[in-house]
């Protein structure tokens, strides 16, 4: 009767202990679902927007470019950040001019479209030439026809 009394007694001391070393279930989110941000939250990255058209105005003082693309006109900021290239070289917003053919890559911030990097190709002055003009003619030869056949080469003595 005293093992029956005893193994009882050890099932529910085991059966206490393994109940209080258990965790109380939290209520809520699961922690790493709580962690997360909700997908309303989270932001995207701004996306590089491309146009490629003319300048229809330019005003240096609040750094403003106006482009024509074909999707209408779009007015574009310019930063201290914004790289500006007119053929190869660097230049500043008061070199560009109306009418100039202009690439833009921009980003949409706030509602602002402010200029990663302006690209301007503006075109040779005409001189009435072509560059084909520029690059002269050879005229190959139809067949050279020696005088003599040439020399053989004279082997040289070495030096003592």
């Amino acid at each position: 009767m005293k093992d029956r009394y005893l193994i009882c007694l050890l099932l529910l001391l085991i059966l206490f202990c393994v109940s209080c070393t258990q965790q109380t279930e939290k209520k809520g989110l699961p922690e790493k679902v709580a962690r997360e941000k909700p997908a309303s939250a989270k932001k995207e990255p701004p996306k590089i927007i491309h146009i490629a058209g003319e300048t229809i105005g330019v005003n240096p003082k609040t750094g403003k470019l106006t482009v024509r693309g074909k999707g209408g006109d779009v007015e574009i900021y310019t930063t201290g950040k914004t790289i500006i290239h007119i053929g190869r070289d660097n230049s500043s917003l008061s070199d560009i001019a109306a009418g100039d053919k202009v690439t833009v890559k921009y980003l949409e911030i706030n509602g602002k479209n402010i200029a990663r990097n302006i690209f301007i190709s503006r075109e040779a002055p005409d001189d009435g030439r072509s560059p084909k003009a520029e690059i002269p003619s050879i005229k190959i030869p139809e067949k050279i026809i020696p005088d003599q056949p040439p020399e053989p080469p004279q082997k040289a003595l070495p030096s003592s």
